[in-house]
């Protein structure tokens, strides 16, 4: 009998019980890791999914910001406004975004359209009229990343009442 060989039954083979052993234990490792990002990704961790709806308030502002934490770079995203009735001034309202968000997207369009946009050296200003001023509404605007990693920014009706928010954009 060669050395490393060991009879079960009729058969010689080579074996080494602790490889094996160790090699089952990377196998489940492995199962495991795939498993668990499986279930991140259907939660949302990558995209869209539980995880990755958000929705910022403050109190102070009629104003609430929805939107995915997570993103892809170049891909649509959506970021949807919504005004609390009362907000407006003889039916117009206007909606700041900073400059570091608008540096870092590309907006593909902005429903309602806006009347107008006003340009300030800390963001850009759209100014919108409301059907029903009393009745507040919603702004949803599609957009893609033009950066990957965080991309910050801040919505509101000035720069002082304003919300702040972070998406993750992956590549």
């Amino acid at each position: 009998m060669a050395s490393g060989l060991k009879r079960i039954g009729d058969v010689e083979i080579n074996q080494d019980l602790d490889f094996q052993r160790r090699c089952w234990t990377v196998q489940r490792i492995g199962w495991i890791v795939m498993a668990l990002l499986v279930l991140s990704a259907l939660l949302g961790l990558f995209g869209r999914g539980l995880f990755s709806h958000a929705v910022v308030r403050d109190p102070s502002i009629p104003l609430s910001v929805e939107y995915e934490r997570f993103g892809r770079y170049q891909s649509p995203l959506t970021l949807s406004l919504h005004l609390n009735p009362g907000v407006s001034r003889d039916g117009k309202v206007g909606l700041w975004f900073s400059q570091d968000f608008l540096r870092d997207v590309q907006i593909q369009s902005i429903v309602p359209q806006p009347d107008r946009a006003e340009l300030s050296q800390s963001g850009t200003i759209y100014l919108f009229g409301l059907a029903q001023p009393n009745q507040g509404g919603d702004v949803i605007v599609h957009f893609e990343a033009q950066a990957i990693g965080a991309l910050s920014g801040k919505v509101g009706l000035t720069e002082s009442r304003s919300i702040a928010f972070t998406q993750w954009i992956y590549p």
